[in-house]
């Protein structure tokens, strides 16, 4: 394989095709929320009509008890027409905006659960929780608060239509404004999605930072410097607090700039229109004639200016709503866009159409055949090879940075490796279905990690059905039965971030009952004995003899007190095999080997001392 399926592997982000996507499954209810607006927009339009015909009544002198309770009726009706078309316009789309946020979020998480190793190498966590919370609000609030002020700004035809029923001349007069007013939004907007991006790429990075500095805790207080992140921290906050300023500023001028276009709009018309009225002049009107569309002259009156500024202010309100709603556009499509980026990510390491699906198990056959590995073109492993069968223990030695851990990582396929393959019964790995090769390993890493879950909840994350009994005999094994009886709750011992209220030994000691009771062909143990002692690791080797019988195991170890049973023994340096064999023909070789044998010895003679 070549060095390049180890690169970034991603797609051109598609945020607007991403949405559509998630936002398509709720099309009836956004539908629904359209048409409900249409009947919305069109009552609520009716009152500047009826307002006119009132003032019209008034000063006719026509008006009278009965007429006037007539109209209030009226009133009454479009107004509650409004409200409720209101209320279930807002339901619809405040219900689709939610299943959207959940669908989204679960498949943003699922996606990032499946991506591969590398992808977790070059991103910080803080940055891949600041998009699942952060940016995935922007984009729910744009498709539901953001939704609704599109589907008003349908208002604007409506508006003008009935602008145009009052007088074709001053309705062109107002709008000679407009191009103006749209100019300016266009530039405000696009500095707010700027501004927007920037804000929300320094939020991902004081949620690392924060991230960071809570699951170091330990280290944080063990080196005496919470005052020098506190004081880092708040660097970043201020740099965020400055950009959040910017964006309130440039978020502020949009409100006024509309208000003041509008105002002065008003003001032509008022004056404009109120020329008209007393020069007595005549207007164009469009009205409804037997049915059609039709243009017809008359005196321009009080009455019809009234109706006009009404309907201009029911405009106001709609534009000037618009001026969050491009806010809030701003931040969900610069949101969008930074979820696509990671769900636009492909996994390096993924099943692909050479996968064998009819391969369901492994039986435990390991080989490496010619493997060579570089992780950003540093070479790591160079042209390995060693074959053990089922049932075999093989065990690999070396000094750190040796390349031990990346050979656990290509088992597992974390990674696959540059040259050469990786076998598994027979069967490249790569061919393999990474569901079947995973279950059928049991892992035990250098770094424990242990949700915040309970003991049993740990023990038993890769077979969930497991027994008490057999939750008690992997412990046992794991010599982790004692420090369980002395605990209050036992198996439900309650454990805190990252195991934190147990030893590193004892972490050790679940994280290696949980690789047990899984009861897989496949064992590995990537120094799981290292933060236990000489007497424990002695007693779990013991413990294990029964287990490694029946199981191919794979063992990395700095002690060679450890693989000293092994069948076969690997001793690697600066990524090549330099030695192999079991321990008593690698000690006759008086070779890296032996020096690291008698370097423990004399370790151990210091320990007892």
């Amino acid at each position: 394989m070549s060095a390049k399926a180890h690169e970034y592997r991603a797609v051109p982000s598609r945020p607007l095709l991403t949405l559509c996507r998630y936002c398509a499954p709720y099309w009836k209810s956004y539908a629904a929320a359209l048409l409900i607006g249409f009947v919305y927009l069109a009552a609520s339009q009716a009152m500047p009509l009826v307002l006119s015909m009132i003032i019209e009544d008034f000063e006719a002198r026509e008006i009278t008890t009965g007429l006037l309770w007539g109209y209030f009726y009226i009133l009454v009706l479009i107004a509650a027409i409004t409200a409720i078309c209101r209320f279930f316009q807002r339901l619809l789309v405040g219900r689709a905006s939610r299943r959207f946020e959940y669908t989204l979020r679960n498949d943003y998480f699922r996606h990032v659960q499946g991506l591969s190793q590398e992808f977790f190498n070059r991103t910080k966590t803080g940055d891949i929780m600041a998009r699942a919370t952060n940016d995935l609000n922007f984009v729910r609030d744009f498709v539901g608060a953001g939704i609704m002020g599109i589907i008003d700004l349908f208002r604007i035809p409506f508006a003008v239509a009935v602008l145009m029923h009052f007088s074709i001349q001053l309705s062109v007069a107002v709008v000679v404004a407009v191009p103006f007013a749209s100019v300016a939004t266009y530039y405000i907007l696009k500095w707010t999605r700027r501004q927007a991006r920037v804000v929300q790429e320094l939020f991902s990075g004081i949620t690392a930072l924060a991230q960071e500095n809570l699951a170091g805790a330990r280290v944080v207080r063990a080196y005496d410097i919470s005052d020098r992140q506190v004081e880092a921290f708040g660097r970043e906050s201020k740099i965020y607090a400055r950009e959040t300023l910017k964006l309130v500023a440039i978020k502020a001028a949009i409100g006024p700039m509309m208000a003041m276009v509008l105002r002065a709009i008003m003001v032509i018309a008022l004056w404009k229109g109120g020329l008209m009225v007393i020069n007595g002049e005549t207007t164009s009107q469009i009205v409804i004639a037997n049915g059609w569309l039709a243009v017809e002259t008359s005196a321009f009156t009080v009455a019809d200016l009234m109706g006009f500024l009404v309907c201009l202010l029911m405009v106001h309100g709609s534009l000037a709503g618009f001026a969050g709603i491009a806010v809030v556009y701003q931040q969900g499509a610069a949101g969008m866009e930074r979820i696509s980026q990671i769900m636009d990510e492909t996994p390096s390491v993924d099943d692909s159409d050479d996968t064998d699906t009819t391969i369901t198990s492994l039986h435990g056959g390991i080989e490496f055949r010619g493997v060579s590995f570089a992780y950003d073109s540093q070479p790591v492993l160079r042209d390995i090879s060693w074959k053990c069968e089922p049932g075999e223990t093989v065990a690999i030695v070396g000094h750190t940075g040796s390349g031990k851990s990346t050979m656990m990582s290509l088992m597992t396929r974390l990674c696959d490796p540059v040259d050469g393959v990786v076998l598994m019964d027979g069967v490249d790995a790569r061919h393999v279905p990474l569901s079947a090769l995973r279950a059928s390993i049991g892992l035990v890493p250098q770094d424990t990690f242990l949700f915040s879950d309970t003991i049993r909840g740990n023990v038993t994350v890769g077979r969930p059905g497991a027994t008490e009994d057999e939750i008690m005999e992997a412990c046992r094994i794991a010599q982790f039965d004692e420090a369980l009886a002395g605990m209050d709750d036992g198996l439900d011992t309650i454990l805190g971030e990252r195991g934190i209220n147990l030893s590193g030994g004892q972490k050790q000691r679940v994280t290696i009952a949980r690789a047990l009771i899984k009861d897989s062909a496949i064992l590995l143990l990537d120094d799981a004995l290292s933060s236990v002692d000489t007497h424990t690791e002695e007693q779990i080797l013991q413990g294990l003899k029964s287990v490694m019988a029946t199981r191919t195991c794979v063992i990395i170890s700095h002690r060679v007190s450890t693989v000293r049973h092994a069948d076969l023994i690997l001793v690697l340096d600066e990524g090549e095999i330099r030695e192999r064999g079991v321990h008593n023909d690698l000690l006759a070789q008086n070779g890296l080997y032996t020096k690291m044998y008698e370097h423990q010895l004399l370790e151990d003679e210091l320990e007892e001392e």
